[in-house]
């Protein structure tokens, strides 16, 4: 099964990204090339909503990559939506405000448009 899936709207400079189930190596070396050629192609910052689906946690080996990724891409992201339903969820999106110049903004689990009209909004 497929833990992270990702989609983009160059016109929107918009990436989804929809992660379930317990994040692997694997996983984040099969989505960060994708999520690099998104953000090449746009000018400027890119736009994101990242949907946690029953999100189980990650592995040490993924949780790393997921920083150095965040640390190589500081300034590359402009607005990141997060979407999700825990407590532990909302803790986690905005600390991960931290490794972002980006503003980041959680948005309970029925609320995906909203996410997506608030990250892509001027």
């Amino acid at each position: 099964m497929l833990m992270i899936e990702i989609g983009h709207t160059p016109a929107k400079k918009l990436i989804t990204i929809r992660v379930s189930g317990r994040l692997s190596d694997s996983d984040y070396n099969a989505a960060i090339p994708e999520i690099e050629e998104a953000i090449d192609q746009v000018r400027g910052k890119l736009n994101a909503v990242v949907e946690l689906d029953d999100l189980r946690g990650w592995d040490l080996s993924a949780l790393w990559k997921d920083i150095k990724f965040d640390v190589r891409h500081y300034d590359d992201f402009r607005r990141i939506a997060v979407v999700g339903q825990s407590d532990a969820e909302k803790i986690g999106a905005k600390a991960s405000g931290a490794f972002t110049s980006a503003e980041v903004e959680f948005f309970q689990h029925d609320a995906v448009d909203d996410a997506e009209a608030w990250a892509t909004a001027e």
